[in-house]
């Protein structure tokens, strides 16, 4: 791979990256506490199979829910252990 198509691919990665981002249902700083909650849940709690945890999460903190989970859902985070590996891991990837 030559240096014109390093940077080709170098700008599309940027651009799927910023794409992620402006996909992000909620901020940075929220997503960051939804994912904490939710990794203590299961790390101490397990995992249920449920999305409990990030309902929980979600009521206290007023927002919306179809959106959140909807994002969660298309990020692999079906359930609360999946919200704390797949999406955290997505999250994290593109912020």
């Amino acid at each position: 791979m030559d240096s014109a198509d390093r940077a080709k691919k170098k700008a599309w990665q940027a651009r799927e990256r910023q794409a992620a981002k402006d996909a992000f249902p909620l901020p940075d700083a929220s997503l960051r506490s939804l994912f904490a909650h939710v990794g203590h849940a299961v790390r101490h709690e397990g995992c249920d199979h449920t999305l409990r945890a990030t309902d929980a999460w979600i009521a206290e903190h007023a927002v919306a829910r179809e959106p959140v989970i909807a994002w969660l859902e298309e990020n692999g985070g079906y359930c609360d252990c999946e919200v704390a590996a797949n999406a955290e891991d997505h999250w994290q990837q593109n912020r």
